[in-house]
């Protein structure tokens, strides 16, 4: 209902764009994990939505600026060791260089902004407190520079992570930018959302992702076949209830993400322009290009110790050849 909410409101007032916005920004704030007391959600959630809407707000104004999105690109890759940063800002970046048309930049920032205070609002209710939610003791003024210099220093995997995520995605923004590659945002998110700080986590999440992608992307043909016929609030409706089901079984278990999750966004898509079987194809043959890139990034890119082989121990002497 979170997501849906802004659909609504923008149908009401004669603003789908808008309202595909908001709930856009609606969506990534609902992704984080609210922790069990209201006043440590406002403090988590505030964090969260001035991030989002600063880079929101970045990525509209860069616009087709292509060197100016890449030098950002690498900033906030670079950054995604820092707390409350992740992969969501940068994601929520790409995807406001690409802004649909029918909206100037305020009015996409607004849209934004309005969109994830409204998720912000309805997470502060008691039923949205999880039961699994690490403790949250605030976010300190020198606390996220901190850590950052203890990761620098300690060389930990995030560092690396964070390294082979800016190289990775702006090398690949920079190339399918020149070759006008279709939906190339899609080829980003799907790098973000495999590569991970360890080589087993990024494994499990290539597999997860690329076979939970065909299935998502098979029930979005599916609704997609029906929403034409339906229209409009059906499709708000299914909005509705595929992200419900997606939010809290991600915390069970990735591998239900990218099944309902994947139509979710889609959809979010094809309110606000028309929407092909062919857009849902390119979105999983994009995701799956995402993949390939990340097992090559691991692969060739600063691998994780757990990749190289063992030192093989040296032939004992008299025995046989």
């Amino acid at each position: 209902m979170i997501v849906a909410l802004p659909l609504i409101v923008g149908e009401v007032t004669d603003s789908r764009t808008a309202g595909v916005t908001g709930a856009l920004a609606a969506w990534f704030i609902a992704l984080a994990i609210p922790p069990r007391t209201a006043f440590h959600r406002l403090l988590l959630l505030g964090r969260r939505l001035l991030i989002l809407t600063a880079t929101s707000a970045l990525g509209v104004l860069t616009g087709h600026h292509t060197l100016w999105a890449a030098a950002i690109i690498i900033v906030l890759a670079l950054m995604i060791p820092v707390p409350g940063m992740t992969i969501t800002p940068l994601i929520t970046f790409i995807m406001a260089t690409n802004a649909p048309h029918g909206l100037p930049p305020t009015g996409y920032i607004g849209a934004f902004c309005v969109g994830g205070i409204t998720a912000l609002l309805a997470l502060l209710l008691p039923v949205a407190a999880s039961p699994i939610a690490p403790a949250f003791t605030g976010p300190g003024i020198d606390d996220p520079w901190r850590r950052l210099v203890t990761h620098i220093r300690g060389r930990s995997p995030e560092v690396r992570y964070a390294g082979q995520a800016a190289v990775c995605i702006c090398a690949g923004y920079l190339i399918l930018t020149a070759v006008h590659w279709p939906h190339n945002g899609w080829v980003l998110v799907g790098v973000l959302t495999t590569l991970r700080p360890s080589w087993g986590a990024t494994e499990a999440r290539v597999v997860k992702r690329s076979i939970g992608m065909i299935g998502g992307a098979a029930m979005t043909v599916l609704v997609l076949l029906a929403g034409a016929h339906a229209g409009y609030w059906t499709t708000v409706v299914c909005i509705a209830v595929l992200g419900g089901l997606a939010r809290p079984l991600r915390q069970y278990n990735y591998g239900y993400w990218p099944v309902l999750g994947t139509p979710v966004l889609l959809l979010l898509t094809s309110l606000e322009s028309p929407l092909t079987v062919i857009d849902a194809a390119w979105r999983l043959g994009n995701n799956l290009l995402g993949a390939a890139i990340t097992l090559f990034a691991v692969t060739f890119l600063w691998p994780h110790d757990t990749q190289r082989p063992a030192p093989s121990k040296p032939p004992e002497s008299g025995g046989d050849e």
